[in-house]
């Protein structure tokens, strides 16, 4: 149900705008939507999306904790679409400075579409509670050093997340219940202790191991289960 409700909305745009940037995100509930999305037959014959990401560990490709990777071997398990294109952060590169430079630059002014997922901390992308890029206001791209293993990372920072049009927020397991809980007790802007207040307004996607839980800042769409 998510993989055709994202897909349902980059059609939405591809047929009125005749393109669609499309951000994705990474972990394991991404893999596991990714796997749906791949069995969807429009997906092959898709034209004018441009595909980008939200963050990476800084490892080569071919890492098994690449996102790009993780994204190539579910999502395009049968190649991108030729009608498309993928723009992968340059993990690998040691000169983090330069690559999110790079990469800042060759992001459109705006996302059309934005996954994310969220952390049992709270985190989306690479935004770690306390982290200093949750202050940045003017790069879209920064190199980041995280709490957890692979610390190393590059990530976009909240002036991406404010501007793309559509965000759909990815929450599966019980210990994300937690987060959604904080989220909905306290009604202030602090997102230096739990990044995901960025996203209150976006579309959340629940697997059925959540509560029933209704986020009234929901802007697009009910919080369905997959």
């Amino acid at each position: 149900m998510a993989a055709a409700l994202i897909q349902g909305r980059i059609d939405s745009i591809v047929r009125s705008e005749g393109q669609c940037s499309v951000m994705l995100t990474g972990g394991r509930s991404a893999e596991r939507l990714y796997a749906a999305w791949s069995e969807i037959p429009g997906l092959q014959l898709q034209k004018g999306v441009r595909f980008y990401f939200g963050d990476e560990r800084c490892v080569p490709a071919d890492h098994p904790e690449s996102n790009y990777g993780m994204a190539m071997r579910s999502l395009f398990r049968r190649g991108v679409p030729a009608g498309c294109s993928v723009f992968p952060m340059d993990g690998a590169d040691s000169d983090r400075e330069a690559a999110a430079r790079r990469y800042d630059r060759a992001l459109p002014e705006k996302m059309d579409v934005l996954l994310l997922g969220v952390g049992e901390d709270g985190h989306i992308a690479s935004l770690f509670p306390g982290g200093e890029a949750l202050h940045e206001t003017g790069r879209r791209v920064v190199p980041v050093v995280g709490p957890k293993l692979l610390r190393e990372r590059l990530t976009i920072t909240p002036p991406v997340i404010k501007q793309a049009r559509s965000i759909f927020v990815l929450a599966t397991g019980t210990a994300k219940a937690a987060v959604l809980s904080d989220l909905l007790a306290v009604r202030d802007d602090d997102v230096l202790t739990l990044p995901a207040r960025l996203v209150l307004h976006a579309t959340w996607l629940l697997d059925t191991a959540l509560p029933e839980i209704t986020l009234t800042g929901s802007q697009e769409l009910p919080c369905p289960r997959y």
